[in-house]
């Protein structure tokens, strides 16, 4: 029965032998993701109160660069603490700024102490440029000389036209009132975040959807799907999900992408969400290479964060060690999908989310002791795995070791979130945070 789903060996195997074409899209798509502008800094208030800094990029549209109307606000980065921002940004002329938004309501309001905007910053990005360095210190008597003030919530972009034209990191849907049967959540469109990453985003298809209005009364649980799956593969976990006391969100992001970028982008939404809604706490459940994503987001909040917990952490089948296959088609395709490299046993990637290594050496990388973390494997007993992860790798010896319980059971990949005993155990370690 498992022979029917997309494991990462089947999707990688007909990827090299069957499917060159998807292949040669892989290439255009890296190519033009290469093309955008990468922009880094840092901001620091000079008096952190423990408000959230809001970085924004503005860009040039032409005309008198003194004139407002000639600058487009296309890009926001939310810190919750002083520290590093960063932008993906298509070539043209930029300005960045921050505020400390001490409403904590993504406004800009006229009396905030904010950096205002001078021509004489403007930034040139060429395709493919890597700008760092860029020190933001927002002072304590600084002002924008604005008008009216700015709502950066209403900033995001929405249409295909528009987004080619803008951050990377605009083209999200944030807070979407959504269901399991939105075509977006399609197994082709799924696909389509493998084999065409950029595109998928253009055409507004991730982000971080509701699965119901939200509620101050309920605890938000954070989904996220692994390679080659869409929102709808925890339909069954949803459905029989304790909705009086927790509300359902789903993370969508294309399934190509460098798996550390993916993080950084639903670490992001969640600041955002958190402006507008100030909910304190989120649970995480994550199936497959989700929990490699969601082991990058929580390292990410712990970095940033001063007001967010996350209380409980599930990962679901998560291939901690990797996927031999992944390795094949890094080393034999000839433009492999970015998300491959990361799979890839003893990459980069897989290695520094349980190890530190600076110049005191190397020292373990562990989850705070403030989460509770619960690792579900699965396995299929005619196989030395579920038929698309294998135990040694769902199994890693650094994975078991911070899991404060292990829970197996006999079933594929996938079939482990379609069963009661899983629906179970979910729901009794989420009334465990009530």
């Amino acid at each position: 029965m498992y022979k029917k789903y997309h494991s990462i060996g089947i999707v990688l195997f007909m990827a090299y032998f069957l499917s060159s074409c998807a292949l040669f899209a892989i290439q255009e798509q890296q190519e033009r993701i290469a093309s955008y502008c990468r922009i880094y800094g840092t901001v620091k208030p000079e008096v952190d109160n423990g408000k959230k800094l809001i970085v924004l990029l503005f860009k040039f549209n032409g005309g008198d660069v003194t004139a407002r109307e000639s600058w487009s606000l296309i890009d926001h980065f939310v810190n919750d603490r002083p520290g590093k921002w960063s932008f993906f940004t298509s070539p043209g002329s930029y300005l960045v700024t921050a505020f400390a938004d001490i409403n904590e309501d993504l406004i800009y309001q006229l009396d905030e102490p904010a950096i205002a905007p001078v021509p004489e910053n403007i930034m040139k990005c060429e395709p493919g440029t890597v700008k760092t360095g860029i020190d933001l210190f927002i002072g304590k008597q600084d002002r924008i000389n604005a008008k009216a003030p700015l709502d950066i919530s209403k900033a995001q972009i929405r249409s295909s036209k528009q987004q080619l034209n803008v951050s990377l990191g605009q083209m999200t849907q944030v807070g979407i009132l959504s269901t399991m049967d939105d075509p977006r959540f399609s197994d082709e469109t799924a696909q389509k975040g493998l084999w065409r990453p950029l595109d998928f985003l253009i055409d507004g298809h991730a982000g971080l959807y509701f699965l119901e209005p939200y509620s101050t009364n309920k605890i938000p649980v954070l989904f996220i799907h692994g390679i080659n799956g869409s929102p709808r593969n925890f339909t069954f976990l949803v459905k029989h999900m304790d909705r009086a006391y927790f509300q359902p969100w789903v993370a969508y992001y294309p399934c190509g992408a460098d798996i550390d970028n993916i993080a950084q982008f639903i670490d992001q939404m969640l600041k955002q969400l958190q402006a507008q809604y100030k909910f304190d706490k989120i649970a995480i459940i994550a199936h497959s290479m989700g929990g490699l994503v969601s082991r990058g987001v929580i390292f990410k909040n712990l970095d940033s964060s001063r007001s967010l917990s996350i209380p409980l952490l599930i990962t679901i089948s998560t291939p901690w060690g990797g996927d031999a296959t992944a390795k094949l088609g890094v080393d034999h395709a000839p433009t492999p999908a970015d998300s491959w490299k990361d799979l890839a046993p003893g990459s980069r990637f897989l290695t520094e989310l349980f190890y530190v290594t600076d110049n005191q050496g190397t020292t373990r990388r562990k989850l705070p002791d403030s989460l509770s973390n619960h690792l579900f494997f699965s396995f299929i007993e005619s196989e030395a795995g579920d038929g698309t992860v294998s135990l040694a790798s769902e199994l890693i010896p650094e994975a078991q070791e911070e899991a404060d319980r292990l829970y197996g059971y006999q079933r594929s990949h996938r079939d482990i979130l379609n069963t009661r005993e899983t629906a179970i155990m979910v729901n009794r370690l989420l009334d465990g945070i009530r």
